[in-house]
């Protein structure tokens, strides 16, 4: 059986699904990274500017 080396993976993958991948990670990181501080996220719902405190962060 041959593993998949990611080299393979990432020249298999268009421009914009790496973007889309790298994304991912850096809201998983933000996410990670309040909570830890246990500090407010700022975010926009609809045309309005909210603030979640770390507990109501959806994950």
């Amino acid at each position: 059986m041959e593993s998949t080396k990611t080299s393979k993976v990432k020249a298999s993958l268009s421009t914009l699904d790496k973007i889309e991948i790298g994304m991912k990670l850096v809201k998983a990181d933000l996410i990670a990274y309040k909570k830890a501080k246990n500090s407010e996220i700022v975010v926009m719902q609809g045309d309005k500017i909210v603030y979640l405190k770390p507990d109501e962060i959806p994950d």
